[in-house]
């Protein structure tokens, strides 16, 4: 196997294991706009939607800054 599909199946599974955290922003009553650190997706917290849809991948990076609060998927 060459690196290209190598690569190629990495990203395959990547895209299998990828799961939706839901994280609550307790940061404040200001707006947040991050970038994850490992998926590169835009996440945008606000007060009327303070609670988002994160990549478990990034939302574990998130939750170590304690602003952060995993809730229930509905």
């Amino acid at each position: 196997m060459c690196c290209g599909q190598k690569r190629s199946a990495l990203m395959a599974s990547a895209k299998k294991d990828s799961a939706i955290v839901r994280l609550l922003y307790c940061g404040g009553p200001s707006s947040k706009q991050l970038r994850g650190a490992v998926t590169g997706q835009l996440y945008q917290f606000s007060r009327p939607h303070p609670v988002q849809a994160v990549d478990w991948r990034d939302a574990a990076l998130l939750m170590q800054t304690r602003m952060f609060r995993q809730v229930p998927c509905r």
